[in-house]
């Protein structure tokens, strides 16, 4: 049943989206029409639901079907047509490199931002008017600032009626795919020849650096780390080589090249290397988070491929100014939707589009102004309603300058980003693309030098200092960087230009074999459960306690206090979609702009599980709390008794597991 569900599912959404790729085909390029078609729905219905919440729209997929089948008998000539076959095939493919990652390791946990991610969609699920109620912060709303993708994938799960769980899976393989296949796209406008397109495609969803073909070179692990730990060190190796795996360098060579700091090399007494990670688009696949980064992947490469097929574009019927017109809109639209999508990443992708706008302008070849201005405006107009909810709670994060004792090193900087600069050089050797390559060059150049001297001073300090920023602007710079200089070089009409940039692309390929060995070594428990709850709910307790919440009357559930972050607490409330009094307060206090209230519901709960809370009944009422949780962590703590016997009055125990030993259940509020 498990895989009827999967394969029905994914051909339900490969027919909406087909039909939607066909509407639109006709303004744009297949790979452009579908990525912009799905941005175009969930923004509008984005907007309109801050002022409707629509509720369950799980009765409306009958009719969006019949109108996707609609779509495919009315454009039939088109969809039997070799542009659009080529268009699904390169998406297909797409979409299967993302569901071979997220079927083999599908498990939602929380040693990631994975459960943070299926947080932000729970508040999305039930369809309330929006802001909606703060699932983890009972009688607050939910306004954070970077949860437009969230939206996206609840709202395709509340259309098809998909678990919490899978709709996040899917959603994930979605947006990855989108990206994907506008990646190709744009290859195929540089690049003729097939194998030269996959070498920038594998190097590219692969997600390896300029560290990955010399990793051995500088550390040998050791003789009894386990194997499945030196792969999945590998993996993130190459991301995060600045500041963290390079503490670890023990050969020769790479002593030789960066000499680890001692007392004497230090620039100050309490100096820690800074960790300067890298996460490029290819190392989504291996982390496996629905964050933000996915959406700022997706813009970028939206945008990129907007601007290839409009560099492209030569005509001047009037049909084709209007679609060029279009597209300049969309481009522009791309800022706003940043902005509310991963906006860390605004500044670097306004860098791009206003340089890519001013080289137009001043080889007298302007972009439509007004089509900029249209669907610049049109964008902001549309998430306004949303910027104005979320302004009172915004985390103060100023732009600030990096001090020079906060700089790259120089020879790590140019281990890390040696693949980019060769790219630069030769995609600048192509006379028939070279005013666009010098235009790419100069936008991602100065986006790596703004990297090194500002960076976003968020709450992070001393060795971590400038880890958010590097971590988002590197990856998202590389990934555009790589994907555009590299299709011009390999479009060159010059051979060694071509083959030059074909072997900087494959040198990275060489994380193919760091990829293949994670995969091999790392255990599958979780293989097919695309649900992502089995690794914790393969506890029959633990399951039959989400099965009875999933059922169960909407109402707060209270769960026991694990620690401040990345722990199993609120899983019961999240994998059944029940609101929870208190998320992970650390987390809470720092998007609710620290009030008090969160920390001292901390310690409230901790005192209520201690069973040291003086009237825990009253208290549970004051909260409103329809379901208490006794799960794992407090299964024998002699607690129990003195906490049944307070709440009993108003609450009845019910049990899942139940021994001398142990207790796993919940209370539940007695209905008057």
């Amino acid at each position: 049943m498990t895989m009827i569900h999967l394969a029905t599912s994914l051909a339900l959404l490969w027919l909406h989206l087909a039909g939607l790729t066909l509407v639109l085909g006709h303004w744009l390029p297949y790979p452009i029409a579908r990525a912009s078609g799905v941005l175009l729905i969930t923004l509008m219905m984005f907007f309109i639901e801050h002022f409707i919440g629509l509720g369950n729209l799980n009765s409306i997929w009958p009719i969006t079907t019949i109108l996707a089948t609609s779509s495919l008998y009315l454009f039939k000539q088109e969809a039997t047509g070799s542009r659009f076959k080529a268009a699904e095939i390169a998406f297909l493919f797409a979409l299967a490199y993302g569901l071979i990652w997220k079927f083999i390791f599908p498990a939602i946990y929380p040693t990631s931002e994975r459960v943070t991610d299926l947080y932000f969609m729970a508040n999305y699920y039930s369809g309330s008017l929006l802001p909606p109620p703060d699932h983890w912060f009972a009688g607050h709303r939910f306004d954070f600032y970077y949860a437009f993708q969230h939206y996206g994938a609840a709202l395709m799960g509340r259309l098809f009626g998909w678990d919490i769980g899978f709709a996040y899976n899917l959603a994930f393989v979605l947006l990855m795919a989108l990206g994907l296949s506008l990646a190709w796209e744009f290859t195929t406008r540089f690049v003729s020849g097939h194998l030269h397109r996959l070498v920038l495609i594998i190097a590219l969803a692969l997600g390896g650096t300029g560290v990955s073909p010399f990793l051995n070179l500088f550390v040998s692990p050791a003789s009894d780390t386990p194997v499945s730990w030196q792969a999945n060190d590998q993996m993130w190796a190459s991301a995060r080589f600045i500041g963290s795996y390079d503490a670890r360098v023990n050969t020769d060579l790479g002593q030789r090249l960066f000499p680890l700091l001692t007392p004497e090399t230090k620039p100050a007494p309490d100096f820690e290397a800074r960790d300067l990670p890298l996460e490029n688009f290819g190392y989504q696949f291996f982390l496996g988070d629905y964050h933000p980064p996915l959406g700022g992947f997706f813009l970028l490469f939206l945008a990129l491929t907007l601007i290839a097929w409009l560099e492209q574009k030569r005509g001047d019927q009037p049909e084709e100014i209007l679609h060029a017109r279009f597209a300049q809109g969309l481009l522009a639209l791309t800022l706003p939707v940043m902005l509310i999508t991963n906006t860390w990443i605004t500044p670097m992708l306004a860098v791009l589009l206003f340089t890519w706008a001013g080289w137009r302008h001043y080889n007298k070849n302007p972009p439509d102004w007004s089509a900029i201005f249209t669907g610049g405006i049109l964008g902001f107009l549309l998430i306004y309603p949303f910027l104005s909810g979320f302004a009172s709670q915004a985390i103060g994060t100023p732009i600030r300058l990096v001090h020079s004792i906060d700089r790259t090193p120089v020879s790590r900087f140019i281990l890390l980003l040696w693949p980019l600069f060769t790219l630069f050089a030769l995609a600048l050797t192509e006379k028939r693309q070279r005013p666009l390559a010098l235009a790419l060059v100069i936008a991602f150049t100065s986006m790596l030098l703004l990297g090194e001297f500002i960076f976003v001073d968020d709450p992070s300090a001393a060795k971590f200092e400038r880890t958010n920023t590097t971590m988002k602007w590197w990856g998202w710079m590389w990934s555009g960087a790589l994907l555009s200089t590299g299709a011009i070089a390999l479009g060159s009409g010059r051979r060694w230009v071509r083959n030059t940039a074909a072997a900087v692309l494959l040198l990275t390929c060489s994380y193919a074999i760091n990829t293949a060995q994670y995969i091999w070594h790392t255990p599958k428990g979780d293989l097919g459960k695309l649900a992502g709850t089995h690794w914790f709910s393969n506890d029959a307790p633990v399951k039959d306690t989400i099965r009875y919440l999933s059922q169960a009357p909407q109402g707060i559930v209270l769960e026991n206090w694990l620690g401040d972050a990345y722990t199993n607490q609120t899983l019961f409330s999240l994998y059944s979609r029940q609101p929870s009094l208190l998320g992970w307060p650390n987390h809470v206090s720092l998007w609710h702009g620290a009030p008090q209230q969160v920390w001292l519901l901390n310690q409230q709960i901790k005192d209520f599980y201690s069973g040291v809370q003086s009237n825990p009944l009253a208290w549970l009422q004051q909260n409103k709390v329809q379901y208490v949780i006794w799960g794992r962590p407090e299964s024998s703590s002699p607690a129990w008794q003195t906490i049944n016997a307070a709440i009993a009055p108003g609450y009845d125990w019910r049990p899942f597991l139940e021994t001398p030993e142990a207790r796993i259940g919940l209370w539940v509020k007695r209905q008057k």
